[in-house]
């Protein structure tokens, strides 16, 4: 695979290229046909300032449950300012690395065959599982000049950055984001590969960023093209990034959030230092580590990451052994228990740092179960599955698609009664689309049975 991926990704630029001209300019465009497949789709973005007589720069966005024009909209401000097309996969999606490769290949080569694409402007983005797609992409390829990781980092060997990737990667990851601990990390391990890179933090959960966060990380972008000397540098384009990082570091420093601004202005020094004299930012910076306030949340910082990763620890060693064993009594009063610990002493806690720890642990967990539920039913492992589902119902008792999910593992089991209870639970909590339910081919065995046909015309 790795030497599929080189060759479709090193040999287009001698395919040739059709100018595409027809397609509206300014306008997320959903589910166009790869070209050669029969149910590939992807969302397309052109900006306005699109000239399909000159090469352009591309981004190939990943979202981790298949939604191209979600995955492009976050995308779109950037886009305009830097003219980029956005090109997001309707198919690529949380799950086996080797089937997601074979979509990217058919989506890779007919974007390659209609667009003249810049062979030196190709870059990925991702987000959460899709962030450690794009990454992969990116190391078993050399050309791919840089990555946008959000909400996650990397994906496991083999396709972890080393010392021989090429590319530039910038992370982006909100502070209540379950993967915050792992992305504050990846920092640490580009500079250990001698990989070009930066993490910028925000307040978030575990969702796509915000625009004005993306316009920022292809701002670092530009000055990576202009060191590289893939692009001429432009000093209007450097000065006005430069004002707008230090508006950013200047407002967190108002707010009294001393640890976050002395990152901030460390990564002005970082970026800009060759390009102005910022004497008065080295100075700040020192007087603000002088505090005893950034002293305390430095402190802080230590003592909760150490804190998250042994609750965390907790909670997976609890998963890792009652699945194996999938007790179908089991009624989770370990689990009820604890994550009624969590959210007293730190989800709902008054302090900042506390709060957002409780949320990321408690996303972390949900995360953990409803990922392995997918793994266990693409494995036909249904009773492991089914623990998940049951699981997630603890974690979610108000969510409607969770008792959705339970009512399809209880019909995988062949447990009528357990299969109507969650279904009825999911039309009582919301779900008015009965249809859907009479596709799901879960229930199919079920369709014509009355007492499910007395379900879904109770609710």
């Amino acid at each position: 695979m790795k030497f599929l991926l080189f060759l479709f990704l090193s040999l287009f630029f001698v395919l040739g290229h059709s100018q595409v001209t027809s397609i509206n300019k300014g306008k997320v465009i959903d589910s166009i046909l790869v070209g050669g497949t029969t149910n590939e789709t992807f969302a397309l973005y052109l900006p306005n300032s699109y000239n399909a007589t000159k090469l352009s720069a591309i981004i190939f966005i990943f979202d981790p449950a298949a939604r191209g024009k979600t995955g492009i909209k976050p995308f779109i401000a950037s886009a305009e300012k830097y003219n980029y097309i956005l090109v997001c996969s309707n198919n690529t999606k949380n799950g086996p690395y080797e089937t997601n490769f074979e979509v990217i290949k058919h989506l890779f080569d007919h974007i390659f065959s209609k667009f003249s694409v810049d062979e030196r402007h190709i870059y990925v983005s991702g987000f959460s599982g899709g962030a450690r797609l794009a990454t992969a992409i990116a190391v078993l390829s050399n050309t791919i000049q840089g990555v946008i990781g959000c909400g996650a980092g990397f994906a496991g060997y083999p396709y972890h950055p080393t010392d021989k990737s090429k590319f530039s990667y910038v992370g982006l990851v909100g502070d209540s984001d379950m993967n915050y601990q792992e992305m504050v990390n990846v920092k640490t391990w580009l500079a250990s590969q001698s990989i070009q890179g930066e993490v910028f933090i925000y307040e978030d959960g575990h969702n796509w960023p915000p625009s004005e966060q993306l316009l920022r990380a292809f701002g670092w972008l530009e000055l990576q093209a202009f060191e590289k000397g893939i692009k001429p540098k432009k000093d209007e384009v450097i000065k006005a990034a430069f004002l707008e990082n230090l508006m950013v570091a200047d407002t967190l420093e108002k707010k009294n959030n001393f640890s976050h601004t002395v990152e901030e202005y460390e990564r002005i020094l970082r970026n800009y230092g060759p390009y102005f004299k910022l004497d008065s930012i080295v100075e700040k910076v020192k007087k603000l580590k002088k505090l005893k306030s950034y002293k305390r949340e430095q402190k802080d910082k230590v003592r909760i990451t150490k804190l998250e990763d042994t609750i965390r620890s907790k909670f997976q060693a609890k998963f890792k052994s009652e699945v194996e064993s999938a007790k179908i009594k089991n009624n989770f009063k370990w689990w009820r228990k604890e994550l009624g610990k969590l959210d007293k002493n730190y989800v709902n806690s008054e302090r900042n740092l506390l709060q957002k720890m409780g949320k990321r642990l408690r996303f972390n967990v949900f995360a953990l179960v409803y990922e392995s539920s997918n793994v266990y039913i693409r494995n036909k492992e249904f009773k492991k599955a089914l623990y998940c589902d049951r699981l997630l119902t603890v974690q979610r008792p108000n969510s409607a698609y969770i008792h959705y999910r339970a009512a399809q593992s209880y019909a995988r089991v062949n447990n009528l009664e357990k299969l109507l209870q969650h279904l009825g639970l999911a039309l009582q909590m919301g779900w008015s689309d009965k249809e859907s339910l009479k596709k799901t081919k879960e229930f199919h065995p079920y369709i014509d049975n009355n007492s499910f046909l007395e379900v879904l015309n109770k609710y």
